[in-house]
């Protein structure tokens, strides 16, 4: 007698990376874009290539950010419930594919299929699920705020599709528009979760993935058509690699613990 797959067998997340023929891009405005050069990421368990990666050029980030603004101005004019719709339709799909994105997150990232499957991919699902809620709650619970337009967003290794979650969705639900980069090491399913966007009626141009090293991160918090940057970092290396270099400008960053801070840097 055979034993049958474990629930959590690779199987679809292989076929996943098959489909798409183990390369990756960049999702800009609601369509994949081919990058011209790639990086591999690879199974952290075995050191197995997972697939080929994209790394963003300056004006993929032109592009991505361009269809963010395009996009945002519309959005922000949409009613509270249809954002919340929106938001709902991604809640409901990361839970129909929860599967899926466990065993790409475990296969990426390396963290073991229990915490992806019982913690991360859970907690990502109710993230988007709440602020659907919050959504529809902005012009009673919040009538004095509004939009702050596009938010550059950057993501760690060790949470990637949870980090994901704490970023765009707090983002679309109040009428803004994203441009996120993962980490280079775990961007599986942050592009992954591109594809849900596509099946859950996102607008093309509202949630942009662009991938890369830190260089693309530098273009992104440098960008001058970028509004706030949402990012995890210890503050010393922010400091040493993107602040720094931003000498005289006026920025607003979004920290992970929901604080900001705006700094006027004069160097």
């Amino acid at each position: 007698m055979d034993y049958g797959e474990a629930p959590e067998s690779a199987r679809e997340a292989q076929n996943w990376l098959k489909n798409h023929n183990y390369t990756f891009g960049n999702f800009i405005n609601g369509k994949w874009k081919q990058c011209e050069d790639h990086f591999n990421t690879v199974n952290p368990a075995n050191d197995q290539v997972l697939a080929k990666i994209g790394q963003s050029s300056p004006s993929d980030i032109d592009s991505a950010v361009k269809a963010a603004r395009d996009a945002q101005k519309k959005w922000s004019k949409e009613s509270d419930h249809a954002r919340s719709r929106i938001l709902y339709a991604i809640a409901r799909l990361l839970q129909k594919n929860s599967r899926l994105f466990s065993v790409l997150e475990t296969l990426d990232n390396g963290k073991p299929i229990r915490e992806s499957r019982d913690i991360d991919i859970p907690l990502a699902q109710r993230h988007f699920y709440y602020h659907a809620g919050m959504a529809q709650l902005m012009q009673a619970e919040l009538p004095k705020r509004s939009p702050i337009g596009v938010c550059g967003q950057i993501i760690p290794w060790n949470f990637p599709l949870l980090m994901l979650s704490w970023k765009i969705a707090p983002a679309i639900a109040m009428g803004n528009a994203v441009v996120l980069k993962p980490a280079e090491y775990t961007s599986l399913t942050a592009l992954l979760f591109a594809e849900i966007c596509t099946s859950a009626g996102v607008p093309n141009g509202l949630i942009n993935i662009v991938t890369g090293d830190g260089k693309v991160g530098e273009m992104i918090v440098g960008h001058k058509d970028i509004n706030k940057i949402a990012f995890t970092l210890l503050l010393f290396l922010m400091m040493q690699t993107w602040i720094v270099p931003l000498k005289g400008s006026l920025m607003q960053f979004g920290l992970t613990k929901g604080k900001f801070v705006v700094l006027g840097l004069a160097y």
